[in-house]
Parts: C-alpha cells; sequence; structure tokens
C-alpha cells in the first residue's frame, strides 16, 4: 500500500481519481504505482512522512492523513473514467 499524490485533479486508467490539485490517494497493487509513477510528466509522486508537508500532527509527530470521500465532494465514484480514443482521419474532399 502506498499514498500517491498527484500534483493536479483529474484520474488515471485505474480508475483512482485525485478530487483536488495535490490530492493523495491510497493504492495497493504495486503494478498500478509503477505505471503511474513511469509517466514523466503525470505529477505523480510517492508521500512519505519526509516530503509530507508540516500539519496537524497525531502522537507519533506525522503529519496525518484522512481519506478522501467522493460524496463529500460532489463526485459521481460511479462514474467510469473517460477513455482516449483515437482520431479518425476524414476522407478530404477533392476539388473538382
Amino acid at each position: 500500500m502506498a499514498l500517491i499524490r498527484k500534483a493536479s485533479a483529474g484520474g488515471d486508467s485505474f480508475g483512482h481519481v485525485w478530487p483536488k490539485d495535490g490530492a493523495v490517494v491510497e493504492i495497493s497493487d504495486g503494478e498500478e504505482i509503477a505505471a503511474l509513477m513511469a509517466i514523466p510528466d503525470g505529477g505523480f509522486s510517492e508521500v512519505t512522512p519526509e516530503n509530507e508537508p508540516a500539519g496537524p500532527s497525531g502522537d507519533d509527530g506525522r503529519a496525518e492523513l484522512s481519506e478522501v470521500d467522493p460524496a463529500d465532494e460532489g463526485i459521481d465514484a460511479d462514474r467510469p473514467v473517460a477513455k482516449k480514443t483515437a482520431a479518425r482521419k476524414t476522407a478530404a474532399s477533392k476539388p473538382e
């Protein structure tokens, strides 16, 4: 399990959703994490105690994280993430 931050709001092809810029999502599949981290300009980073910004602390001194509830954010969690489609070539009209 890892906590993955995305610099800008959005989703991925695995169905994870980051509702706002800098949001953190828990991902348990190592292959999914590796695929996201391999995207050069994807804006993904793993959240660790060293790179987590200062905030409310628990008893152990680490910053506390909370899960995002899609219902609270007005996000339709059941809606699938849009898939990219290939552009279609159209026949160019020939001048007569």
